[in-house]
């Protein structure tokens, strides 16, 4: 059986902002000033990478924790340039405690492995209608 998420968007009367419904949770986005918006909430490229990053976040807590590893806060940073269809996304770890190297190049392979990660490095399709 697959796993299926769902949440949903509606625009508001200000311009270009959105309620995002996921679950009993809501997230609103908008535009920067600069694009028209009214800044009113993170923009649709800063949801997606806030997915990646909280992704990240949880599956290396959740595995330093099966291991026993105190890793202290774990920092996710997350960027991305695109430029002429083709996009680049930089993660950076980090983490509060000192740890073995071997520990750290682990966890670096776990954050490779977080289900946000492998859905935008796989295939996607996306039906509309």
């Amino acid at each position: 059986m697959p796993d299926t998420t769902q949440v949903s968007a509606k625009t508001e009367s200000t311009k270009y902002r959105v309620r995002i419904a996921a679950g009993k949770n809501e997230v609103v986005a908008d535009e920067p000033a600069d694009k028209g918006g009214g800044d009113t909430g993170a923009s649709p490229y800063q949801i997606l990478l806030s997915s990646l990053a909280a992704c990240t976040a949880i599956t290396l807590r959740m595995y330093a924790e099966r291991k026993g590893w105190d890793t202290g806060e774990i920092a996710v940073d997350v960027s991305f340039e695109t430029e002429k269809g083709d996009t680049r996304i930089t993660r950076k770890l980090t983490f509060g405690k000192t740890m073995a190297e071997a520990e750290h190049e682990r966890l670096i392979a776990v954050a490779n492995a977080c289900p946000v990660h492998k859905v935008l490095t796989g295939k996607i399709a996306i039906a509309t209608s």
